[in-house]
């Protein structure tokens, strides 16, 4: 009883598996400058993930310009979560992004998501099939609806704007971790029953 016990909390409480970037840019598109713009894309994901950190384009992998915001907006402009990524090379470089982990926000399957990063001054941004080149592979758990990017000559905001579909703005990227099983109350049930059974063997 007790080794099956053992191994239903073992399963039941390994519900995590590590996963990387949302979006691996393997060739950038055009690049520009970035100052004027929140830039990132619209997306889905088809099951409960928790983005771990948020990322920005970093042009040659070779540290950012200046200091990057990042944020995570609902579809209807909500800020749920954001982070600044710092300027040079303390931000975590993975592949063309550097990352800034953040405190695990869950996303829920089928719901939609904004995601963007804003470089003022001098930042330099790229794309993924937005009609200027690039080549990008994109998590199979997220289903990108459009490029977003906020209006000319703003600050970090929601961007609102949008020219492509399909299509991301580098601009914003994150890395998250998946839900791989989720304990349900039937199993949950079973642990606390065959917990009561070894309690009353031993009181006997």
């Amino acid at each position: 009883m007790m080794r099956y016990l053992a191994g239903l909390l073992f399963g039941l409480t390994s519900t995590i598996v590590a996963a990387g970037p949302i979006i691996d840019l393997t060739t950038p598109g055009a690049e520009f400058g970035s100052s004027s713009y929140t830039l990132g894309f619209e997306f889905a994901v088809s099951s409960a993930i928790s983005v771990t950190s948020l990322g920005v384009y970093d042009s040659g992998a070779d540290g950012l310009e200046e200091s990057a915001q990042v944020g995570l907006w609902s579809n209807a402009g909500d800020l749920l979560t954001s982070t600044l990524v710092p300027a040079g090379t303390a931000g975590e470089l993975d592949g063309l992004f550097r990352f800034e982990s953040i405190s695990p926000y869950l996303l829920s399957a089928g719901q939609t998501y904004v995601v963007g990063a804003y470089l003022g001054g001098a930042g330099i941004a790229s794309s993924c099939d937005t009609g200027q080149g690039g080549a990008c592979a994109i998590d199979p758990q997220v289903s990108v609806f459009n490029d977003r990017y906020s209006p000319f000559d703003s600050t970090f905001g929601f961007p609102t704007q949008t020219d492509n579909t399909g299509g991301v703005w580098l601009g914003a990227n994150f890395r998250f971790e998946e839900a791989s099983s989720v304990p349900g109350p039937g199993s949950l049930a079973l642990v606390g029953l065959g917990l009561l059974v070894m309690g009353l063997r031993r009181e006997a």
